[in-house]
């Protein structure tokens, strides 16, 4: 059985703006991270997930010109640190399996809006994933969750097993078994 993965994310935010975003990735020398999207399309639609997205250099990423992020309105943009170390062994893709399986997991999980990636197929490895919402001083806790979709914990252990998504504070949600199509 390969290795199970656990990925701890610190979140930060929320930016009202991209150009607040990318200012503080910048000043604060961000480089692989996530980035998560949280407003609408439509007005007419609730305020929900709309995108999630990766990058090893998250400040040249995350721009006004970004194919998704200009679409959202009433924006409140989070970014996101990995907090764990990636495993050890030779490097496979230039992205770091813990940002690649953390982007994975929240694509696949939260199915955000406008994520057409990492949508259908679900990661061939073990992952748990574990947010942490920080307010924008980086030391202040966020108290409460930034959308009630964001779960806490995603608890993946591979296809055969039920997924957990865990809502700390009393919601729980289990997944039944995902089994691949030959």
């Amino acid at each position: 059985m390969p290795k199970h993965l656990v990925v701890a994310v610190d979140w930060f935010g929320p930016y009202k703006s991209i150009e607040d975003a990318r200012a503080v990735m910048r000043q604060d020398n961000f480089a692989p991270g996530l980035y998560f999207a949280i407003g609408r399309t439509d007005p007419d639609e609730e305020i929900q997930p709309q995108y999630v997205g990766i990058s090893t250099a998250l400040a040249s990423k995350v721009g006004n010109r970004h194919h998704k992020l200009g679409k959202i309105d009433n924006l409140s943009l989070w970014v996101g640190e990995v907090g764990t170390a990636a495993p050890g062994g030779r490097k496979l893709k230039k992205t770091p399996p813990t940002l690649d399986m953390a982007e994975w997991l929240l694509a696949f999980f939260l199915a955000p809006a406008l994520n057409q990636k990492k949508t259908i197929d679900i990661p061939n490895v073990a992952v748990s994933l574990l947010n942490r919402w920080w307010k924008t001083d980086y030391e202040t806790p966020y108290v409460r969750r930034p959308h009630a979709d964001w779960p806490d914990l995603i608890d993946y252990l591979g296809h055969y097993y039920p997924t957990k998504i865990v809502w700390f504070g009393g919601k729980l949600k289990r997944v039944p078994p995902i089994i691949p199509s030959a």
